[in-house]
């Protein structure tokens, strides 16, 4: 939109209704020499050029009509920037007599030599009385005529008339409806036609400068324990019900758990102190303790909040399947409203409803959490061997169905399609990710923490040693492929081959530093990059296509153990190179490769 069309727009546009002590905080701002767009931005919640002269003038206007009705001699002042000159470079007569050593002098004589030294600019000075007199004026207004926002205001009158119609039509009649809008968070503007973040952001930041107190601090639904936590202590979760003036957040201690039995094998005396054992001795990594802690997490609060804060030794099967139907069917209230963090407003648990998988994963957690304290002894008995998980039930028929693996043709046209753009260390990198991940069946941590001095040649190949699920370590085979992608990698980095490489070199480094490795994040960033716009640009068909969408790091993981079962490597095998710590666990999850000889020799009889 051309300026005129904004500068039409503008001035026929309302932007004073009631007047407001924010108006003349605005006037005075100007009136001291602030532009008026900073000015307006501040005080008035607008943001553009030409609606701000326009707010501005009408402002000015009826602040100044109030002072002609009041028969003020100044009312022509008001709105107008005096322009002085910095008066206050001259000191004191008291200073100068000091610094000059006048006492001696006569007083005349001294205000001789001062008025020599810094003659009086007549004109600035009275500039400097006229704008005295201004904020004078607006001082007297304001005490006067000034009105106090109050929650039961309507919106238009203390928002220009196009926001203020939006805002109605949203429902949000007055300043406390709109209030307790902005006080849920998240995307609490979305019914707003037009309205973005930024402008919903000025929004709530204009009703803040008219009435702070109307407008509760945000809830913070779920305020977490930390297992940093020195005194065990877990955020109680802060209720609607706390009151707007007197809302603060509060720590409530998690029921305190028995000690254990006699034969406890814990130190711990709460839940959380047991809770932070588990992860300390089952988690082998920074990725899992993150995991185990998440899934923990999520269960205590759902004993403070929906079962009256029970603790771990008073939980019965009853609530085992309370939680269970919990988490196929998760409240609104549990599922954030904004991208913050843990304990930030708006955060809640959850992001949406869980899939099968993740509600597998939840459940497995929380059991194995109940059996390792009842193997400990902190807990007498333990209730979830009773509940059979419908998840549990679901996942078998699932995992015979799909297993995440990438076929050899979608592979190829991934190959093909990295090798089709501009030469880069990035690219190389993928390359060799989807070679070497394919070839060896590594998990992402376990690729990230490696380093060439990790490699060892044994009799008949060569092992990459590593530290997997639980701290276990295990010698995982490198195929020759495989080996091959690492001699091609090192080469472009300009590291040799594996002969010549320093020994410190990670298997996996970082596009600028061929000797510095990256993170997860940077990992999954390239990965989900790469893969996803080889699948745009390749030759699959639509259902091919569909079946490895959201291609993962953890894809190429399962692509390895899915052809290794297809390619009758014995189980126990596939499973000491992956390493599960149970075969049942690399038999369920990589059943495809048997039911597709299963369809084959039915097929072929049958056919």
């Amino acid at each position: 939109m051309r300026d005129k069309d904004l500068h039409r727009r503008s001035a026929g546009t309302r932007f004073v209704g009631r007047l407001g002590s924010h108006h003349f905080a605005h006037l005075r701002a100007t009136a001291e020499g602030i532009a008026v767009l900073d000015s307006a931005r501040r005080y008035l919640g607008i943001e553009h050029g030409h609606e701000a002269i326009t707010a501005h003038r009408q402002t000015a206007d009826q602040v100044r009509a109030i002072a002609r009705r009041r028969g003020d001699p100044a009312w022509r002042l008001i709105g107008m920037q005096i322009r002085t000159s910095d008066v206050g470079a001259r000191p004191s007569l008291d200073d100068f007599i000091a610094e000059r050593d006048l006492d001696g002098w006569s007083e005349a004589e001294q205000q001789e030599f001062f008025e020599a030294t810094y003659p009086l600019d007549r004109r600035a000075e009275r500039r400097q009385r006229l704008r005295a007199r201004q904020l004078e004026l607006l001082r007297q207004v304001e005490i006067s005529d000034a009105e106090q926002p109050l929650p039961g205001h309507r919106v238009d009158g203390w928002f220009d008339e196009r926001t203020a119609a939006k805002l109605i039509s949203a429902g949000w009649i007055n300043l406390g409806q709109l209030a307790q809008a902005v006080a849920v968070g998240g995307r609490w503007f979305t019914p707003l036609p037009g309205i973005g973040k930024g402008k919903a952001q000025r929004i709530a930041h204009h009703l803040h400068t008219l009435i702070p107190a109307a407008a509760p601090p945000i809830q913070r639904l779920f305020a977490l324990p930390s297992p940093a936590l020195a005194n065990h202590q877990l955020a109680s979760l802060q209720a609607d019900r706390t009151p707007a003036d007197a809302a603060q957040q509060t720590l409530q201690l998690l029921p305190d758990s028995p000690a254990g039995d006699a034969g406890s094998m814990l130190s711990a005396s709460t839940d959380l102190q047991a809770v932070q054992s588990w992860i300390q001795t089952h988690a082998g990594s920074a990725a899992t303790v993150k995991a185990y802690w998440r899934e923990a997490r999520i269960f205590m609060l759902w004993l403070q909040r929906e079962r009256g804060d029970i603790s771990f030794h008073q939980l019965k099967v009853e609530d085992c399947l309370a939680f269970r139907a919990f988490t196929e069917n998760i409240p609104p209230a549990w599922i954030s409203r904004a991208r913050a963090k843990p304990g930030q407003p708006g955060w809640a648990p959850f992001r949406g409803p869980l899939a099968e998988a993740s509600r597998h994963h939840l459940l497995n957690s929380v059991g194995a959490l109940f059996a390792y304290l009842t193997l400990a002894h902190y807990l007498p008995q333990n209730p979830w061997p009773l509940i059979k998980t419908r998840a549990a039930m679901k996942r078998s028929a699932v995992n015979t169905i799909d297993t995440r693996a990438i076929t050899l043709h979608a592979q190829e046209e991934i190959l093909r399609f990295i090798d089709g753009r501009p030469h880069s260390p990035a690219g190389a990198r993928m390359r060799f990710l989807v070679r070497f991940l394919t070839g060896v069946g590594l998990r992402a941590s376990e690729l990230l923490s490696a380093r060439l001095a990790d490699l060892h040649t044994v009799k008949g190949g060569v092992v990459l040693q590593v530290v997997g699920k639980g701290g276990q370590a295990r010698a995982a085979t490198v195929p020759p492929a495989a080996l091959d992608a690492l001699n091609d990698y090192l080469h472009v980095r300009g590291l040799g081959d594996l002969h010549a490489a320093p020994e410190q070199a990670p298997l996996l480094a970082s596009a600028i530093d061929p000797m510095e490795p990256i993170g997860y994040q940077a990992l999954y960033l390239t990965v989900r990059t790469w893969l996803g716009n080889a699948i745009r640009a390749s030759a699959l068909n639509e259902q091919e296509r569909r079946a490895i969408q959201g291609v993962s790091s953890h894809w190429l993981r399962h692509t390895f153990a899915t052809r290794a079962v297809e390619r009758e490597v014995p189980l126990d095998v596939v499973q000491a190179q992956l390493g599960h710590a149970n075969l049942n666990t690399t038999m369920n999850t990589y059943a495809k490769a048997p039911l597709q000889r299963r369809i084959d020799a039915i097929s072929k009889a049958f056919g």
